[in-house]
């Protein structure tokens, strides 16, 4: 028997270095640091950085705006959201099954308790020194049997697998708490551009309404002249086809407007009348701050700080992680088992008594022996899962890259064409103000003057359609750098809702 001992030892001692050797092998070839170091990433951003901004803007950003009401819409909808409400249920669950993976290392302890009352029949007498002597009933009375016991069972984690299945669980767990970040900056992004869609729309809306006022007073005058033979017939039909235009624009703008707020609506669950008010008693006014935050000036530092970056990385520790328990599967599982009580019995013509119970074991080893291709199966799967994670994690990156990039294109356009935009504008408000006095001279008409009007309205649009654009890629690049995401606010998640 104790040879047969020694054999198991000596073959367990030669798995674990074998296992060991494989294991290590497994870690080096499959090591989510070394696709995290050999993503590429650019050394500078090819484009404009904006000036004048701070870092720690980024995480007061919205409060920058200055419109209390888009903080509290941001609010609303970031409390009602369904993406949220399920990213907060993903955590829950990778947190589940952390414990569980985190249970299994350690040993598991049950309490169990019984007891019973029996009669043993039929009834017999044993006599004790001799005749005369007496007798000892063995059977025919009530014997009460109470027992309380602890269980423990224990699996050994021999050759790491219950590790590694633990690794796997809290990168996993790390991955859902930083999609609740991504996601909520994401409702914040989408709140923001729906509230600042309808806000600009409304100021458009009342710039298509100067545009149609001018022109229905231009079919007024044209009418004038062709009825007093100074104008042709045709040029009334013009006017007239001009204002249907104008007013199409305005009911297509206004209509527009109509969707946003339904939108907002959707994304708030506010009551629509309620939500109408709060937007006529906010004034608003665009914003021309020349910049709200600035940008690390090197890429990586920028992308380290999206959590989606961060959740990638680790699906990918997960997916490495995986590979290793897959392969600790197919070894040998040791288990341990044991219990300490105490038992009291009571009854059958010998009173009472009570003493301890114990047992040590078994202890069970299983090993697989045929199992033809699921080792290797499991473990290809295993392999395959990571070299996706490992293509998912690099084109994250890329992306990051070309998300940022591109809104740092649009804000320098944007803010090169304000120039513009504002020397027009300045340019037509002068020409309309000069035909306005010569008007009042006499030196020009009223039909010429609706003309600089309508090309004064179309650069005061113009000058809006610039400056909803602006807001939008501020927003943009908000969401494209982390939105104010940090590693450190992952401790925090649990309490947040």
């Amino acid at each position: 028997m104790t040879k047969i001992y020694q054999s198991i030892v000596a073959l367990l001692v030669c798995l674990n270095l074998n296992a060991c050797s494989t294991m290590q092998a497994l870690y080096e070839k499959y090591a989510p640091q070394n696709t995290i170091n050999t993503t590429k990433i650019a050394e500078k951003w090819h484009a404009t950085l904006p000036h004048n901004g701070n870092t720690k803007h980024l995480t007061q950003f919205w409060q920058q705006f200055d419109d209390a009401l888009l903080v509290t819409l941001i609010e609303a909808a970031q409390k009602e959201s369904a993406t949220l409400a399920s990213a907060q249920t993903r955590i829950a669950q990778a947190r589940f099954t952390r414990t569980q993976a985190n249970a299994a290392l350690l040993p598991t302890l049950d309490g169990s308790a019984s007891t019973s009352r029996s009669v043993q029949q039929p009834a017999t007498n044993i006599s004790i020194g001799g005749p005369n002597q007496g007798s000892q009933s063995s059977g025919g009375e009530p014997i009460n049997t109470t027992q309380a016991a602890v269980q423990a069972s224990w699996e050994l984690d021999i050759f790491n697998a219950n590790h590694r299945a633990y690794t796997a669980s809290q990168a996993q767990e790390n991955a859902a708490q930083a999609s609740w970040h991504e996601a909520r900056v994401a409702v914040a992004a989408e709140l923001a551009n729906t509230y600042f869609n309808q806000r600009f729309c409304t100021l458009q809306a009342s710039v298509l309404q100067a545009d149609v006022s001018s022109r229905a007073e231009s079919l007024r005058l044209t009418e004038i002249a062709v009825s007093a033979g100074f104008s042709a017939p045709t040029n009334r039909h013009l006017a007239n086809a001009s204002l249907a235009d104008a007013t199409h624009q305005l009911k297509a703008q206004q209509a527009q407007c109509e969707i946003e707020i339904k939108t907002l609506v959707a994304l708030t669950n506010l009551d629509e009348p309620t939500l109408r008010a709060q937007l006529q008693a906010q004034p608003f006014a665009p914003h021309h701050a020349a910049s709200l935050f600035a940008l690390e000036a090197i890429p990586a530092d920028v992308i380290a700080q999206r959590p989606d970056i961060y959740a990638a990385e680790a699906d990918l520790m997960s997916a490495a992680a995986d590979i290793q328990m897959t392969y600790a599967s197919s070894l040998p599982k040791v288990s341990l088992n044991g219990s300490i009580g105490w038992m009291w019995l009571s009854g059958g013509g010998f009173g009472t008594s009570d003493g301890k119970t114990w047992s040590l074991g078994p202890i069970s080893i299983t090993f697989p022996i045929f199992h033809p291709g699921v080792k290797e199966a499991g473990l290809a799967k295993s392999v395959a899962k990571y070299e996706e994670n490992a293509a998912i994690y690099r084109e994250k990156v890329r992306n990051a890259v070309k998300e940022v990039e591109q809104a740092l294109v649009n804000l320098h356009s944007t803010e090169v064409q304000q120039a513009d935009i504002a020397i027009a504008l300045s340019g037509y408000q002068a020409s309309f103000d000069s035909t306005q006095t010569k008007v009042n001279a006499g030196f020009a008409n009223l039909i010429e003057l609706e003309e600089n009007r309508r090309l004064l309205i179309a650069a005061q649009n113009n000058m809006i359609n610039n400056q909803k654009l602006r807001a939008l890629t501020w927003v943009s690049l908000y969401r494209a750098a982390g939105g104010g995401w940090d590693k450190s606010a992952l401790s925090d998640i649990g309490n947040k809702k």
